[in-house]
């Protein structure tokens, strides 16, 4: 979706268009959160919105989003995420291993990190993890999310030199937890495990 559209869905249909757009986004990552938090980040600077309904609605949204793939998984199983396509089965299966090792923290961590948060809800329905602590682990880490980009939204809206002064020092600290996270995701002893149930 190009950022003009997202622009005119939270100018259409304000604090709506957030929650709407998040529960599309917790289930089947589209459209971008990056971009619309950072789109309404910068609405928040003007004084359009307000950070507390923007940040509420948003993580509220997306774990709605995330308890129906959640529900999903837990009913039918990963045979029908994979049945239909609609996440690459290899990467699942590496997030899956990596949950059943090392359980609920994985799931925190994986849904502050790009590309691996949208696989995140799978392993936790494969588990029947307990609907309550996977309602909870998902909202905070949803509304840490928001914030983020939110603040990235604000800030550069407001003065791109304050945004360019810690520009590089939060894309390294980003960096290292990816980097680290990602060798995890790739070790042999995951991709063992994984090949051995291919």
């Amino acid at each position: 979706m190009p950022d003009i559209s997202v622009e005119q869905i939270l100018l259409a249909f304000g604090y709506a268009g957030i929650f709407g757009a998040m529960i599309a986004n917790g289930f089947f990552s589209f459209p971008s959160s990056q971009v619309l938090y950072i789109i309404a980040g910068y609405f928040i600077s003007t004084g359009y919105f307000d950070w507390f309904w923007v940040l509420f609605v948003g993580a509220f949204g997306n774990t709605i989003g995330n308890v129906v793939l959640y529900e999903v998984v837990r009913k039918h199983g990963l045979s029908y995420i994979t049945k239909y396509r609609m996440f690459p089965e290899r990467e699942v299966r590496k997030v899956q291993v990596a949950f059943n090792r090392q359980g609920a923290w994985f799931l925190f961590v994986a849904k502050l990190l790009p590309a691996i948060k949208v696989f995140a809800p799978i392993p936790a329905g494969i588990a029947r993890m307990h609907r309550g602590l996977y309602m909870g682990i998902i909202f905070i880490s949803s509304y840490l999310w928001a914030f983020i980009f939110l603040a990235i939204g604000f800030y550069f809206g407001k003065s791109s030199d304050l945004f360019g002064k810690y520009a590089i020092v939060l894309t390294i600290v980003a960096f290292v937890v990816m980097a680290v996270f990602y060798r995890y995701m790739n070790s042999e002893a995951v991709i063992r495990e994984v090949e051995d149930g291919l």
